[in-house]
């Protein structure tokens, strides 16, 4: 098992993390920052595919991405913020030793409930790993921040990046999960939306993440760079 990676990337289901953030993690790998996926449910209640399948493409994706990849095999669609689940992710966070975690946005709107709950797990369970007394057995870790990824129907993002270069690179690990495919186009969905993102700060294409909590800047003129105003 890998140790001390910088990204832990964390989705409901497999492909969660490669439609919503997979161009980033792109960019990450192409940096040569270390990452690791955790798929916490096999998504065996998708209409297509089942949990042998989906787990297939999760992993050939993941190869494109130069992540390690793990499965908790939770229950698909039966994910909650309990507990049970901030207690698992707690432990992997403490294995993995990330500095930054990836989770699913947990606004409500037009979104999967199985992806709201996580959101929130992954937050507590951030917040878990530096306390010594939850889960003694293995040493606390600190992470330095959690970021959300989401859908194209959720929300506007609070950070935008150029993934321009990786694009193509990215249609190659969507489409890795040739059974999702069968339900929408999710590569003609994903790339319109990063287009549009794009669009806004002047670049052909761009990913976004959510923050939810304040941001520690070092250079005014970076902050500047926001969203172009026509």
């Amino acid at each position: 098992m890998t140790n001390f990676v910088d990204i832990l990337a964390i989705g409901a289901h497999p492909d969660d993390v490669d439609f919503g953030a997979g161009a980033i993690l792109l960019k990450m790998a192409a940096k040569g920052r270390k990452i690791a996926i955790l798929d916490v449910t096999s998504g065996e209640m998708g209409t297509h595919g089942n949990a042998k399948i989906r787990e297939k493409e999760s992993l050939k994706a993941g190869k494109f991405l130069k992540a390690d990849r793990f499965f908790l095999h939770l229950s698909d669609t039966k994910l909650g913020d309990t507990l049970e689940i901030r207690q698992e992710l707690t432990s992997w966070i403490r294995k993995l030793k990330p500095k930054l975690v990836l989770a699913p946005d947990f606004q409500k709107e037009m979104n999967h409930p199985d992806h709201a709950a996580l959101g929130l797990a992954v937050r507590a369970a951030a917040r878990f790993a530096r306390f010594p007394k939850i889960l003694p057995d293995l040493k606390p870790h600190r992470v330095e921040g959690v970021l959300h990824y989401h859908y194209p129907t959720n929300r506007m993002p609070d950070f935008l990046f150029d993934v321009s270069d990786f694009t193509e690179k990215w249609v190659q690990v969507m489409k890795c999960f040739e059974s999702q495919l069968k339900t929408l186009d999710y590569i003609d969905r994903n790339l319109k939306a990063a287009s549009y993102f794009g669009s806004l700060v002047g670049v052909p294409y761009a990913q976004g993440l959510s923050k939810h909590n304040p941001i520690l800047v070092g250079d005014l003129l970076e902050v500047s760079k926001g969203t172009l105003e026509i």
